[in-house]
C-alpha cells in the first residue's frame, strides 16, 4: 500500500509538472506569434512605403495608400510610426546600421585623418546615392527636425560618436591640437559633412561627385587649421 501511495504521488507530481510545462509553453507561444505578426506587418509597411515613395514620390504618397498596399488598417500604421516621415527612418536605418558595422571604429593603423573621415562620410554618400530623392527628405529629418524620435537621434549620435573617435585617435597621434576641446573639433568636422550633403541633396547646387570633392578639400583645410 505504501508503494501504491508513493506511485500515486509520483503520477500526480508528474501530471502537475506536465501542466506547469504546458502552461509555460502556451504562455510563450502567443508572445512568439505576436512578435512574428508584428515583424510581418512592419515588413509589409516598409515594403509598401518603399514602393509607393518610388512610384509616386514622397509628398504624393498618403498614409492611406501605404496601408492599403500593406493590407492593414489605417490606424495600425500609427502604432509603428508617428507619421510617414518616420517611415524613412525604417528604410534608411538598416542601411546605416550595416554601414556602421562594416566601418572601422576610429582610424586604422597608418590611416591619415582626412582619409579616415572621408571613408566614414563616403559610406553615407553611397547610401544616399541609391535614391537621392528619398535621401533628400531623410537628410532634412536628420539635420533639421527638432522633434526627432529616439531612433533618429540614436543614428545622429552614432555618427557623431564615430567622428569623435577619429578625432581622439588623431589627437593621440599628434595630428590635431589638444588646446582645442575635442568636442569642438568634432562639431567642426561634422559641419563640413552636413554642408556638402545639403549642397548635393538639399539645394542641388553640387553633384554627388562635386560634393565629395568639396568635402575632402574642406576637410583638408580644416585639419590643416587644427594641426599642432
Amino acid at each position: 500500500m505504501a508503494a501504491s501511495r508513493g506511485s500515486g504521488a509520483t503520477v500526480r507530481a508528474s501530471r502537475a509538472a506536465g501542466r506547469t510545462a504546458a502552461e509555460r509553453t502556451s504562455g510563450a507561444a502567443p508572445e512568439g506569434r505576436r512578435a512574428r505578426n508584428k515583424r510581418d506587418k512592419l515588413g509589409r509597411i516598409t515594403r509598401a512605403a518603399s514602393e509607393l515613395f518610388r512610384e509616386q514620390g514622397f509628398d504624393e504618397t498618403t498614409a492611406r495608400a501605404i496601408c492599403e498596399r500593406a493590407g492593414i488598417a489605417t490606424g495600425t500604421l500609427f502604432l509603428y510610426v508617428r507619421d510617414k516621415r518616420e517611415l524613412l527612418l525604417l528604410l534608411f536605418r538598416p542601411l546605416a546600421e550595416r554601414a556602421f558595422a562594416r566601418l572601422p571604429v576610429g582610424l586604422r593603423d597608418g590611416e591619415q585623418l582626412v582619409d579616415g573621415l572621408v571613408h566614414l562620410f563616403g559610406a553615407f554618400f553611397r547610401i544616399y546615392a541609391r535614391d537621392p530623392l528619398l535621401a533628400r527628405v531623410f537628410v532634412q529629418e536628420l539635420f533639421f527636425r527638432s522633434d526627432q524620435g529616439a531612433e533618429m537621434r540614436a543614428l545622429s549620435r552614432e555618427l557623431e560618436a564615430r567622428v569623435a573617435r577619429i578625432v581622439d585617435d588623431a589627437r593621440a597621434r599628434g595630428a590635431l591640437r589638444t588646446d582645442v576641446p575635442a568636442r569642438r573639433q568634432t562639431a567642426a568636422l561634422l559641419a563640413h559633412y552636413a554642408m556638402w550633403i545639403q549642397l548635393w541633396l538639399g539645394t542641388g547646387v553640387a553633384s554627388r561627385r562635386a560634393a565629395e570633392r568639396g568635402l575632402r578639400d574642406a576637410l583638408v583645410l580644416q585639419v590643416e587649421g587644427l594641426a599642432p
